[in-house]
């Protein structure tokens, strides 16, 4: 029983705390005890706490955050209580002991729990992750896109193949030197003696001037091989098969072409079809296809030939 005229427990410490304006829920949020806790505290209302050394815990929080001494009010609690010890004995002064220790424990976790996490450094490593892995992407596909046209440049420039038809006339110490006739490639009999005598009036002949294109026709003219030329109005990748082999898959690059020279027949597939042009034996040909359709092409001796042939003619 208390005297009357004098605050009780409670009352003190409601006291202390509006004089020095905090609010229940300023004490809550730093102790993690909920105010209902408190607000029993603070109205005496002792058996609504868990009891034992958590009403002590309590209750030191409350004056640690307030800046009370915590040993004068833990002692003012436990005589207002009625939980108060008689004289210590060295068997309860050990047990006092391993309370004390018990509390700070609690409080430790206490204190572990209400530290916030470092999200914001987390999220800083998970940015940094992110970009790392979008450069390295975008390296590869750069790479990707530059390595493979160079193996088609360096294809497509290799030295034209020998003439064995009708040009060997031009071609010093063949037979045509000795004055034996042979066909040149339009059909017309020629001579070594003829080639060289004059025409009539006195004038010499003059010798035609062989152009590129006419190299070109040449050599697609070889008896039983033709030639396919790939132009590239824009990016496409192709897969090439020549007379049953296989070439590696490549890239052109817009404005590049590919040539492909084949005996019995060659298969063409395009992942752009709409951005590419074809050339057979120097003539274009139209096969359709939309931009980005893929499309698979077949060429024979004699020409384009259909998508599903019955039988692949013999060249």
């Amino acid at each position: 029983m208390r005297e009357t005229g004098l605050p009780s427990f409670g009352e003190k410490l409601k006291q202390e705390r509006e004089k020095r304006k905090i609010t229940l829920e300023q004490i809550s949020s730093s102790t993690k005890i909920g105010t209902r806790m408190l607000q029993a505290l603070e109205e005496d209302n002792f058996n609504q706490l868990p009891g034992g050394i958590f009403n002590k815990g309590f209750v030191r929080a409350y004056c640690r955050f307030l800046g009370l001494d915590e040993d004068q009010t833990v002692a003012e609690y436990l005589q207002a209580s009625g939980d108060a010890v008689p004289p210590s004995t060295e068997i309860a002064a050990r047990e006092d002991g391993a309370r004390e220790e018990n509390i700070s424990r609690l409080e430790a976790i206490s204190d572990g729990y209400s530290r916030p996490l470092p999200w914001g450094l987390f999220a800083a490593l998970l940015l940094m992750t992110a970009l790392a892995l979008s450069l390295w992407s975008y390296r590869q596909r750069q790479r990707a896109r530059q390595s493979p046209p160079s193996a088609p440049t360096g294809m497509t420039r290799l030295p034209a193949r020998p003439e064995s038809g009708g040009t060997s006339g031009n071609v010093p110490g063949d037979e045509s030197a000795s004055g034996t006739s042979s066909t040149d490639t339009t059909g017309s009999p020629t001579s070594g003696s003829a080639a060289n005598s004059p025409l009539p009036g006195g004038s010499s002949p003059v010798a035609p001037k062989t152009s590129p294109n006419v190299v070109g026709a040449a050599s697609a003219a070889v008896p039983g091989e033709f030639t396919v030329v790939i132009q590239a109005r824009e990016e496409s990748w192709i897969s090439i098969t020549s007379d049953g082999k296989t070439l590696p898959s490549e890239i052109l690059a817009a404005g590049s072409e590919r040539t492909i020279h084949g005996h019995k027949e060659i298969v063409i597939k395009a992942g752009n079809a709409g951005g590419i042009d074809f050339r057979f034996n120097g003539k274009k040909l139209a096969v359709g296809g939309e931009s980005g359709e893929v499309k698979t092409v077949t060429f024979g001796p004699a020409g384009l030939l259909p998508a599903n042939p019955l039988a692949t003619p013999s060249p």
